[in-house]
């Protein structure tokens, strides 16, 4: 399924190709301090399968509680996570 979408102030927009039966909810810690809720829903997508369209987000890597490394990407300028 090929969705559309962007950060809160419009300076990045994306076009990916998702599968809508891969979308789960995430409850883990870091989760939910970047979401402000008890969860965050997570809508994966292949590197191939996805295309910025304007804008390019801030990224850094955070190391999770089991060691492994996450990135996280959210615009520089409204801070919604991408």
């Amino acid at each position: 399924m090929k969705i559309t979408g962007g950060c809160h102030c419009g300076t990045i927009t994306y076009e990916a190709d998702v599968d809508a039966d891969k979308v789960t909810l995430c409850h883990c810690t870091d989760c939910q301090v970047l979401s402000g809720s008890p969860f965050r829903v997570v809508v994966a997508a292949k590197r191939e399968g996805f295309k910025l369209i304007t804008g390019a987000p801030k990224v850094y890597v955070k190391t999770g509680e089991s060691g492994r490394k996450r990135v996280q990407a959210f615009c520089a300028n409204c801070g919604a996570p991408i």
